[in-house]
């Protein structure tokens, strides 16, 4: 008996297939109340190993979430005011001296010794490729001048010998 994949065979495999799909994706949204999709699966689980993480080194999510809410209510705000007295207001321009040091300031508290030297090793890393480059480069050059100059001299022995 010779196997064939017949429509008898392969019709009812895709119909249970099709069924298990959707039948999943029902459970998946009766569990998180959220749409089934690739974004609410990351959301899911990165969203549980944040929260771990937040909570073991003393982050309030909350508050923060409060902070963002106002600062971008005080954005638009701002931007409205902007508009009354047509002006036109870009905050990336509005960061001074005194916000820059202040981030200088704390960037320097927070540990930035451990990030200068990630730098470094870094910037180092990025040397050591870019002489790696350089080598084989210059390798490759001298390959290439010695496969001209052989050559250059095989021609030059076979016009000496037809002469």
């Amino acid at each position: 008996m010779e196997l064939t994949f017949a429509r008898d065979l392969v019709e009812p495999i895709t119909y249970l297939a099709g069924l298990s799909t959707i039948m999943g994706g029902y459970l998946w949204f009766l569990y998180i109340s959220k749409d089934l999709s690739y974004k609410a699966a990351m959301n899911v689980t990165v969203s549980r190993r944040q929260n771990a993480l937040y909570e073991a080194r003393g982050f309030d999510y909350k508050k923060w979430e409060q902070l963002v809410q106002e600062a971008n209510a005080l954005r638009r705000e701002i931007k409205v005011i902007a508009v009354e007295y047509d002006v036109d207001w870009d905050e990336a321009k509005e960061v001074g001296e005194d916000v820059k040091e202040v981030l200088s300031e704390e960037r320097s508290k927070a540990g930035h010794k451990a990030r200068s030297s990630e730098k470094e090793r870094d910037e180092e890393f990025t040397e050591q490729e870019r002489k790696k480059k350089e080598d084989d480069h210059t390798k490759e050059s001298r390959k290439r001048d010695e496969q001209v100059l052989s050559r250059g001299r095989g021609e030059d022995s076979g016009h000496e010998r037809s002469r």
